[in-house]
């Protein structure tokens, strides 16, 4: 058997130390998962965005992998919307951009109570993409002061980066927030309703490629505010690259990359929460040939999804993946 890196296997011993009683002797990847019956509701996003997408990806391979369970997805606003839904019942598996699970924790706005989700992955990361007309006089997020910007809405985790993005620029209030989702965001820029569009999403976003085919597009670069917003908030912030290619953009500029999550309610059965992380990890193969240009995760960071504790059967599948030298 392949032994384990130091990090990761005192990571997966501590868990198992502060309350991972649950989490059974290994078997086989779908093992526990053919026990899994019932009703798999998988929260994703906007409809053009990449949770939509790879949420239905998911969904499918899910329902081929446990026959039992009917698996179908839940089209919301966002990142919010979504950590709500799993605390409500209305989901039971949800994607969520870390900064706002962390806000959901703590039961800080725009969250009135502490909620209590649990991790299956740390998935890819999201962006955040601003976007306007490439012939806009804008050419910095400062310059929004007093400009109508299409943003998400207050379900969506793009508001609660964009919020904080805009305090650090100390113009936060000055920037008339439109809300809506990215379709329609799109749609208000393409008008001239909007005089820029922003969203958080994994990369690219098909809606602002379909968008940067009928409309020149240019990105604005947001890297300088990475600095700020991790001193502000903490490291869920990294830089990132927007590239030029699939928006037709004039040139690839830096933005704001946040972590980005799979979560599931914390009564969620562990035979399911189980198959759910392997069909993250193990189908796919099959989930690139539904969403070829979504990047898939890797098991090395999919574990840690701290301070969101692992579900049980999340747990349980990375100690059976590691058994077998996965």
């Amino acid at each position: 058997m392949r032994s384990l890196p130091l990090d990761r296997r005192r990571f997966l011993g501590g868990l198992v130390a502060v309350g991972a009683a649950a989490a059974l002797p290994g078997c086989a990847s779908s093992g526990p998962a053919d026990g899994a019956t019932g009703r798999l509701r998988i929260a994703t996003g906007s409809p053009g965005a990449v949770f939509d997408r790879y949420g239905s990806a998911l969904a499918a391979e899910a329902g081929l992998l446990m026959p039992g369970v009917g698996a179908d997805v839940l089209t919301t606003t966002g990142s919010v919307d979504n950590d709500l839904a799993l605390a409500d019942g209305r989901a039971d598996v949800a994607f969520s951009l870390g900064d706002t699970v962390l806000l959901a924790l703590a039961g800080e706005d725009p969250f009135t109570t502490p909620l209590s989700p649990t991790g299956l992955a740390r998935l890819y990361d999201s962006f955040l993409q601003v976007v306007v007309p490439r012939d806009s006089p804008v050419r910095t997020l400062a310059d929004l002061a007093g400009r109508r910007l299409a943003d998400g809405g207050t379900g969506s985790g793009g508001r609660v980066v964009v919020s904080r993005c805009l305090a650090a620029l100390g113009i936060e209030g000055q920037v008339e927030l439109l809300g809506g989702p990215l379709a329609e965001g799109a749609e208000q820029l393409r008008t001239g309703a909007a005089d820029a569009l922003a969203y958080g999403s994994g990369f690219p976003a098909p809606a602002l490629v379909e968008l940067g085919r009928s409309l020149p597009l240019r990105a604005l670069d947001l890297g300088d505010l990475v600095a700020p917003l991790v001193e502000a908030h903490g490291p869920q912030y990294v830089a990132g690259p927007l590239p030029a290619g699939p928006y037709g953009l004039p040139e690839a500029v830096r933005t704001v990359a946040v972590k980005t999550y799979l979560l599931a309610a914390a009564d969620l059965s562990e035979e399911a929460a189980y198959g759910v992380c392997s069909v993250v990890f193990d189908r796919q193969d099959a989930i690139r040939d539904r969403v070829p240009d979504v990047r898939q995760p890797t098991t090395a960071a999919g574990m840690f999804t701290q301070p969101v504790p692992l579900h049980p059967g999340a747990l349980r599948w990375f100690r059976d993946r590691d058994r077998r030298g996965g």
